[in-house]
């Protein structure tokens, strides 16, 4: 009987069914899909939706069946782009997605600023690469190791973005209450901490194809954190200049500015 078949698969620490159909391709839920970054079912929908009337402008595919999932009470059809997974008898419905089509939807909702998206596009990119690093110098490591680092690289990269949106809001209130000018003063310590200017930093990063505006144009958790610390630290003060304060942070925290202000 041709059958497809289930597995239950980790990525960065978030578990997630994946289905291998009897034609060897591979999907996953579409609602887990959206769960893994914080998507709700509608955002799914649409994008599924958008691809399948680009997928059926250029395709010419009638639906097929595919036989039940081995070990379950499910039938599932193949509709182009688009597959459920339905049980018997009225059954829940599970709709699935390609994983092609599953990394795009991740990767468009990373370059729309969701954060999860982001860590995970991030740590499971980073992943692949230590993979084929390891492969040509033979390191060998087990799966759950490669699942650890992966897990700890999303946790921290999630960990960094909230740390830099508490710091801002705080960074905001203090340069509102002292008439500073924001802009200003966040140009000052990018370039202290990194030695470009946010309009210098966000120049760079336009060129490499990131067109988010604000600390999105930073990669690196380890500088995010140190800019919202630096930024948590220069609230904290009461008197001098904005250049005052970045340099009473930076000499509290320990931190040697890379270009003084």
């Amino acid at each position: 009987m041709n059958k497809a078949k289930r597995a239950v698969i980790k990525i960065a620490s978030i578990e997630v069914e994946v289905f291998q159909l009897p034609v060897g391709e591979y999907v996953m839920s579409q609602s887990q899909v959206g769960k893994a970054i914080d998507a709700d079912r509608e955002t799914v929908k649409r994008f599924i939706e958008r691809k399948n009337q680009g997928y059926r402008s250029g395709h010419n595919q009638s639906a097929n069946d595919i036989k039940p999932l081995s070990g379950k009470d499910y039938r599932s059809h193949k509709m182009e782009r688009e597959k459920t997974l339905s049980g018997r008898g009225g059954g829940n419905e599970i709709k699935v997605i390609p994983i092609d089509l599953a990394s795009e939807f991740w990767f468009e909702q990373a370059m729309k600023g969701n954060s999860k998206a982001q860590g995970l596009t991030k740590a499971c990119l980073e992943e692949t690469l230590e993979r084929r690093c390891d492969r040509a110098f033979e390191q060998v490591k087990t799966e759950e190791e490669y699942e650890k680092a992966t897990g700890i690289k999303c946790q921290t990269w999630l960990e960094s973005r909230e740390l830099c949106r508490y710091s801002h809001g705080s960074f905001h209130s203090t340069c509102k209450d002292n008439d500073f000018i924001r802009g200003l003063v966040h140009n000052k310590i990018t370039l202290a901490v990194c030695g470009k200017t946010a309009k210098e930093l966000k120049k760079e990063a336009l060129v490499n194809g990131n067109i988010k505006v604000g600390l999105n144009h930073i990669a690196s958790s380890e500088i995010l954190e140190i800019i919202a610390i630096v930024k948590m630290e220069f609230g904290t003060y009461r008197t001098g200049t904005p250049s005052e304060r970045i340099k009473r942070a930076l000499k509290k925290l320990g931190i040697t500015p890379v270009v003084e202000i």
